[in-house]
């Protein structure tokens, strides 16, 4: 049996472990309620943005729109969101799982097929990247990172660009992004969304996105100028706002991932602490006791 002094050491040992993790709890607590805000006020826009390009989509030829423009799926540009930082749960095994599922032709979006198509994966978050690199099937195209902090438009600019000039030049015949949706702070659904061709059938859990349909029967729209030119103006803008949105969505659910990653180890340092205060207080008493026992014995001996 370890000593009681043993017993000191690890129950401020372990202490010194529930003050960081108590702290780096707050710090994603913070965190997360920032990028909850942003993300709830920009979600109506980047779901709305989507709707309203798959309404004009239907007013218009998709010859005169690259991007429109549907084709067998021989290979697919995939983006998957991960994290930079672990210490956040089961957050990026959950997108992982996903992103391997996919890969495995289990997720199909869009344009049914029975081939298993050639993937090229844009990894953002380190995490991601490590997990790419050793996957059975993809090749690891891009990665990208730092994107925990503010988060900003400009910084997806070079992940759009890059995907939809290889959609237009045909390299891909589909594009997706693999993210974590988050619903609330107690639940974050990892989710395929695919963002080329643009289709009704865009998500894989249609649930979590919000449909247009029954506003559109009651809405009777006019364009000027022709849908044609809306679409022309908007198209390349309104799917760069889709790989934003997946990137807010990410970021809310990291950090809500993280608060009760912390918060769930902080409870842990409490119970070990309780239980090893427990087995310290009853080896103390036990040598309180052999002591008194000893002294006893000794008192005995000399009468």
């Amino acid at each position: 049996m370890p000593s009681t002094q043993e017993f000191r050491r690890r129950i401020k040992s372990v202490n010194n472990t529930k003050q960081i993790t108590k702290a780096m709890q707050m710090i994603a607590s913070i965190k997360m309620q920032k990028a909850v805000k942003t993300i709830r006020s920009a979600r109506s826009y980047i779901q709305n943005s989507w709707n309203i390009l798959g309404m004009l989509a239907k007013l218009t030829s998709p010859e005169k729109h690259p991007l429109l423009q549907s084709r067998p799926i021989k290979k697919i540009g995939v983006i998957v969101i991960t994290s930079d930082r672990g210490l956040c749960g089961s957050y990026n095994t959950n997108i992982l799982n996903k992103a391997l599922s996919y890969a495995k032709g289990e997720i199909k979006l869009g344009v049914e097929t029975d081939v298993i198509a050639d993937l090229d994966l844009v990894s953002i978050g380190q995490k991601g990247t490590n997990f790419i690199k050793t996957m059975p099937k993809g090749e690891l195209l891009a990665e990208f990172s730092g994107f925990g902090k503010e988060i900003e438009f400009d910084e997806t600019k070079p992940i759009a660009k890059l995907m939809i000039d290889d959609y237009i030049s045909k390299k891909y015949d589909q594009v997706v992004v693999i993210y974590s949706h988050f619903e609330s702070p107690l639940k974050q659904t990892p989710v395929v969304k695919q963002i080329l061709p643009i289709t009704k059938d865009h998500i894989d859990i249609p649930e979590l996105w919000e449909n247009a349909e029954e506003t559109e029967k009651k809405i009777e729209y006019k364009f000027e100028p022709s849908p044609d030119e809306i679409l022309e103006r908007i198209l390349n803008q309104f799917i760069r706002m889709q790989i934003f949105g997946a990137v807010l969505e990410s970021n809310a659910s990291e950090h809500s991932a993280r608060m009760f990653a912390m918060q769930s180890a902080t409870d842990n340092a409490s119970d070990l602490i309780s239980e090893l205060q427990l087995v310290y207080n009853t080896v103390r008493q036990g040598n309180i006791t052999r002591e008194i026992a000893e002294i006893s014995g000794a008192a005995e001996a000399m009468k």
